[in-house]
């Protein structure tokens, strides 16, 4: 009996022995960051996946995200540079096979617009300094480290990947850690919609995820109310006596178009369901109008004119695209300073001449689509007002002043969408200095302009 007991206990460790249990002790299902304001793995996780099923399923949120990158990215997006090293460098980095950035550039937009975060890696070439990008899901950081004095400093992330079935963390180097020249790699971290005290971003999305739904199930509906409608039912009015046996005759009801001849003591009548579309109309446009607050585009953009006209149609564009100019303005920093850095990482490995100043301004010249349309023709009738009105201010002037000619050209550049630096306004003054043209002269050019 012991023998027998013994044997089965071994038995049964043998058993437990040859299971595995894996516990899961990363930091995925805490914080990412100490900061109050981010939130936890968890439901980063769940709002990322809600934001990507609504992409997918949702067709109102897959317009909005469509519309952010069709104004943002626009039909052409170019980056140049005055500096000859740099500009060869951004050339070969943008048709690169490894990188085709003319086909990246609208998804990139798209996961900035539907997370809220874009992680970048920079793959480096030793060889030739080259770098290729790929690109890092937001549900896959589990865990963001930054400097102990300064949180807005980020130096590491920890990247979750599943080998074997094995919870493993990977960790990538940002660009400001020390040992970040000597990685093969680095991960840059870009973020829209993000609140002081966090990390991590959030999707354009996240206000009207539960609206979207609600929308999605009112009118699922309304749909089957339709297909409901369909049905209705006959009610036949006999005398008392004849009940039994009208049942029995209409036990399968008559096909359509059939003729019944009957008398006048029996009456039919038709009962269907009641839509009441009328009352639900007002309903569904109140969550229709939630989301169109939320991703801040007016209706007639997602084809919904109702009582707009074309006065009330431009008033509705003007805060929408304001918005979208101040997405292009970090969409466009996000390309510079990622050809900062890889251009940077070339100079590391020795193949590249250190760049003269670190300024964006001074780096890069862009090539941005217009946001709106009507931008020209208002810029045009600015710089031809102001025009006029510096040829008022020169006839007060006896004598030709330097100081009001750089002021001029300054003001003139601006209302005409072309800011000027001072370097380009000193040149100018420069050149026209050189040949003065007499005051007869300079009035007739400036009433050309006017």
């Amino acid at each position: 009996m012991l023998k027998r007991l013994f044997s089965r206990l071994s038995l049964s460790r043998a058993r437990l022995a040859a299971v595995r249990s894996q516990v899961d002790d990363s930091p995925g299902w805490g914080a990412l960051t100490s900061l109050p304001h981010d939130y936890d793995y968890a439901a980063v996780r769940e709002l990322y996946a809600d934001s990507l099923e609504a992409w997918r399923k949702n067709p109102i949120a897959w317009r909005i995200i469509a519309i952010t990158s069709d104004y943002v990215v626009g039909d052409r997006l170019r980056i140049s540079s005055p500096n000859r090293s740099l500009n060869r460098f951004i050339e070969e980095f943008w048709n690169h096979p490894l990188n085709r950035m003319d086909l990246r550039l609208p998804a990139m937009s798209d996961e900035l617009a539907r997370s809220g975060d874009l992680f970048i890696l920079l793959f480096t070439n030793p060889l030739d300094g080259m770098s290729y990008l790929r690109f890092v899901t937001k549900d896959r950081i589990v865990k963001i480290e930054t400097a102990e004095n300064d949180w807005e400093r980020e130096l590491a992330y920890h990247e979750l990947s599943a080998g074997g079935g094995v919870f493993e963390t990977r960790q990538w180097y940002s660009p400001a850690h020390p040992q970040a020249s000597s990685a093969p790699a680095v991960l840059l971290h870009y973020a829209v919609n993000r609140p002081i005290g966090a990390l991590l971003g959030e999707s354009d999305l996240t206000t009207m995820l539960p609206w979207l739904q609600r929308y999605s199930r009112m009118l699922e509906d309304r749909l089957r109310l339709h297909w409901a409608i369909r049905s209705f039912l006959w009610f036949v009015t006999v005398p008392t006596n004849a009940v039994q046996h009208k049942k029995e005759q209409y036990r399968t009801p008559p096909e359509a178009g059939s003729i019944i001849v009957k008398d006048e003591s029996e009456r039919w009548e038709v009962a269907a369901p009641q839509l009441h579309g009328a009352d639900a109309a007002h309903d569904m446009q109140a969550v229709r109008q939630m989301i169109d607050a939320g991703s801040g585009y007016p209706p007639h953009w997602r084809g919904e004119a109702g009582d707009a006209n074309l006065a009330t149609a431009q008033a509705m564009q003007s805060p929408t695209e304001r918005h979208l100019r101040r997405r292009q303005q970090y969409f466009t920093y996000i390309l510079q300073d990622l050809l900062y850095h890889a251009y940077q990482r070339a100079v590391a490995a020795g193949r590249r001449r250190e760049l003269p100043t670190s300024d964006y301004d001074r780096l890069f010249t862009l090539v941005l689509p217009e946001v709106s349309r009507w931008d020209n023709e208002s810029l045009a009738r600015a710089a031809r007002e102001i025009s006029a009105a510096l040829q008022n201010a020169s006839r007060l002037v006896q004598q030709p002043s330097a100081t009001l000619a750089r002021w001029a050209v300054r003001l003139l550049s601006r209302f005409a969408g072309e800011p000027l630096s001072d370097e380009v306004i000193a040149a100018i003054l420069a050149e026209s200095a050189v040949s003065q043209p007499s005051q007869p002269a300079a009035e007739a050019a400036l009433d050309e302009l006017a």
